[in-house]
């Protein structure tokens, strides 16, 4: 071998092992540090990317397994709270059945229905306020969302939904609403009412007269009605002073008749002029009679005192004597003297005795030129009745004294106007007075005018009496069925009644003053609030008629009782009713008739494409399995319209035949959610929780104010806790599916662990037995290499020698 200075192969040689042999050294130091046997891709690129694919699915699947875990939290919080609707649920059934039995009271029933509403209200709380991480749970928002194009219809979430846009189109055959009838109204002993029932128009009422309220001791009238003149549309000429013989009472044995009976001065006052005899007389008797004369205002009532008047005896054929007022100093009451003349005859057999008497009528005249249309003045006459008498004609001369002029606002004013009635009875020879007021309204205009205007016509008024029906001005307080055995009066307190329909409630409160038009007003008023009227206003205006003018057949065909309805079909326009268990008996409400659905057949389709999604025909308002998960709810006003039938006089409902031509369109969107539950896309479950309120349970109109309704209620209530057992079995399966989830994702994981640690782990072991390999031979590399750098002086001994 060569010795050479220059090049020292032997130390390249030995540098050479030893670099490789302190880079092996490095690396396995390195691994020993770090404990992996793949630091770096260059360690063992195929190991590295199975490892990188291990530890991508060992990440997800433990992240899987917390995202269940977090699953069966959630499914666990909806759980708990449909436990308590359950819970609840169980407690109205039982408030159900025991509402339903016979031993309880209208008013024990209301206090059960206070707690039935209460449970509603946190049903419906629970199902708002149920979230997990602000997700909501119970309403139905947590699985889809929807919107609607109108109100006529609407969705109940029941599982996952078919997303998209839909038209729908209905096509409706109409049903029939609820109608009840209470029991007669009748007057009470002591008590008379009257009624407008018939007009001399062929056009009906014109005059101003809306009402009359308030009668006082009228004689009634059975078929006999008294009919009402009300004069006043024009100018009316002057007239003079009439009197006019009403009546006679003649005791056994007497016999007279009057004749000529004029009017000179009455000062303006109508009234009656009652004759009573306070001589006796025969036909033969020459000598004078002496009368008892007085005058009753037909306006004020007033009656005035006795005056004592001369009959004069004139020589005639038979028997005649003449009587003038004036020198008697007879008075109306407002002072003026009155001056009436007539005559009596006694038949040649005839006599008169102390006692008889005789009734006049008189009506004051008026001025020329009265522009009655243009002040609110007229006048007033009543005529007929029981006995046909024809009663004065009652002047009112003064501005706005019928007729109140249109103030302009929105209400109704009126102007009562008294006026009194004489009959003088020809059986005892009493003089029954009654009176009555008239309730003018005022006419409306554009603009207020100065005056208000009389319209002139006729009208004919009924008088009732005790036992007969009461009529629409009578108080509640003088109906008999309001006063019980005792003879105690259940408007003695004020009187609640509350309306039960559509959901709600509302509550009226009647009082004994109010009058069977405020109680028809009331009802009216409160249907209409609770969302069960019409739109058309003579709908309305006819949801509670009292029949005052009853009809051959039909639901008016018996007087004095109310007929209550709502301008709504089927179960959605049913309504109920509670209070004191005094006043529900007393109004004795009898179903006579029955509520229907609408027929509605149903068509979906693509709102989009018009691809015909479904078809279905229904007769409960609801429709489900058309759209996936979707129960389409329809307004029972949908497709149907309502109008009051004069003829038939009743609410009279109809197919509307545009509504096929009326498309209405709903929006559903999935929100359902989805837990990841793998480690991998697709490898989720879904979880659909539906809409639970009172409306998703169908139970927001079980009310227990009533017998039949609490035996109703049983089963919806039955069919709401089916619903909540079967959503809450649905998730307890899911949570013990999450839960065997959970083991299986665990077990995965670990496994999957356990091979990529083979992969990547290091042994360290083997790597120590590797890393002290390697730290000999650079320990020797180093000493070998110090060996080779000694060679080249090997030289320097050659050159010695």
């Amino acid at each position: 071998m060569a010795l050479t200075i220059y090049q020292n192969v032997m130390s390249l040689n030995t540098q050479r092992y030893l670099g490789q042999t302190q880079n092996q050294l490095s690396k396995s130091l390195e691994r020993l540090s770090s404990g992996l046997r793949i630091n770096h891709a260059a360690d063992d690129a195929s190991g590295l990317a199975i490892s990188e694919k291990l530890r991508g699915q060992i990440t997800g699947l433990k992240r899987a397994s917390m995202n269940a875990q977090d699953g069966i939290s959630m499914l666990q919080t909806a759980e708990g709270a449909l436990g308590e609707v359950s819970s609840m649920l169980q407690r109205m059934r039982e408030l159900a059945v025991q509402a339903a039995n016979g031993t309880y009271t209208s008013n024990d029933r209301i206090e059960i229905q206070k707690e039935v509403d209460q449970l509603k209200d946190e049903i419906d709380r629970i199902s708002t306020s149920t979230e997990f991480n602000t997700k909501k749970l119970l309403n139905g928002d947590g699985t889809a969302l929807w919107s609607a194009s109108s109100d006529a219809i609407s969705a109940i979430i029941r599982d996952d939904v078919a997303e998209g846009n839909y038209k729908i189109e209905l096509n409706t055959q109409a049903g029939q609403n609820q109608v009840f009838k209470t029991d007669i109204m009748t007057l009470k002993d002591g008590i008379i009412g009257a009624e407008i029932v018939t007009s001399g128009s062929s056009s009906g009422n014109l005059t101003n007269v809306s009402f009359v309220s308030d009668p006082e001791t009228m004689p009634s009238t059975g078929t006999a009605y008294f009919s009402v003149v009300i004069s006043g549309n024009g100018v009316i000429a002057s007239s003079s002073s009439t009197v006019q013989t009403l009546a006679y009472y003649g005791q056994p044995g007497s016999s007279f008749l009057v004749s000529n009976a004029t009017a000179a001065a009455t000062g303006g006052r109508s009234g009656y002029i009652e004759v009573e005899f306070a001589d006796d007389a025969n036909a033969g008797d020459t000598a004078n009679v002496t009368l008892n004369v007085r005058f009753i205002d037909a306006l004020t009532g007033t009656v005035s005192q006795w005056v004592k008047v001369t009959a004069a005896y004139t020589a005639l054929s038979s028997s005649t004597y003449t009587v003038d007022t004036a020198a008697a100093g007879l008075q109306n009451s407002a002072g003026n003297t009155i001056d009436i003349d007539f005559s009596f005859t006694l038949s040649a057999s005839g006599s008169v005795q102390s006692g008889d008497k005789v009734l006049f009528s008189l009506s004051g005249g008026v001025a020329a030129n009265g522009n009655y249309a243009g002040s609110g003045g007229g006048s007033i006459q009543l005529t007929g009745g029981p006995v046909g008498q024809n009663g004065p004609t009652i002047y009112f001369t003064a501005q706005n004294s019928l007729t109140p002029p249109d103030n302009g606002d929105t209400i109704t004013d009126y102007n009562q106007v008294q006026v009194y009635y004489a009959q003088l009875n020809t059986q005892t020879g009493n003089l029954d007075l009654g009176n009555l007021t008239l309730n003018f309204k005022e006419l409306s205009n554009d603009q207020p005018t100065p005056n208000g205007r009389t319209m002139t016509d006729a009208f004919d008024l009924e008088i009732t009496g005790a036992g007969e029906a009461a009529t629409t001005t009578t108080k509640l307080k003088d109906i008999s069925v309001f006063t019980d055995a005792d003879g105690n009066n259940i408007f003695s307190n004020k009187q609640e009644l509350t309306i039960w329909g559509n959901g709600s409630n509302i509550t009226i409160y009647l009082q004994g003053d109010d009058t069977i038009a405020d109680l028809e007003q009331k009802l009216e008023e409160a249907i209409a609030e609770l969302g069960m009227g019409s739109d058309s206003a003579s709908v309305n205006s006819h949801l509670v008629d009292y029949v005052s003018m009853p009809s051959n057949s039909g639901e008016r065909s018996v007087k004095g009782t109310f007929i209550i309805q709502t301008a709504l079909t089927g179960e959605q326009g049913e309504i109920s009713f509670s209070g004191d268990q005094a006043l529900i008996d007393a109004f004795s409400l009898a179903e006579i008739q029955e509520s229907v659905n609408n027929t509605t057949k149903v068509t979906v389709k693509d709102a989009h494409t018009g691809q015909l999604v479904g078809v279905d025909e229904t007769s409960d308002d609801r429709v489900y399995g058309i759209i996936d998960g979707v129960e389409i709810v329809i307004d029972s006003r949908a497709g149907v319209t309502e109008t009051w039938n004069s003829v038939t006089q009743s609410i009279e409902f109809a197919t509307d035949t545009s509504s096929a031509a009326k498309e209405h369109f709903l929006h559903v969107v999935d929100n359902s959610t989805d837990l990841q539950i793998g480690a991998n896309q697709g490898q989720s479950l879904s979880v659909s929780i539906p809409q639970l309120d009172v409306e998703g349970l169908g139970i927001e109109n079980v009310t227990l104010v009533s017998q039949t309704l609490a035996q109703r209620a049983i089963p919806d209530i039955d069919a709401a806790l089916n619903k909540v057992v079967t959503v809450r079995a649905t998730i307890g399966a899911q949570i013990n599916r999450l839960e065997y989830t959970i083991t299986n994702l665990d077990t995965a994981r670990e496994n999957m662990t356990a091979a990529e640690s083979r992969i990547r782990d290091l042994d360290v072991a083997d790597e120590m037995a590797t890393f002290t390999r390697y730290q000999i031979l650079s320990q020797s590399g180093v000493a070998m290499l110090a060996q080779a750098n000694q060679i080249p002086q090997m030289a320097l001994s050659l050159l010695q020698g």
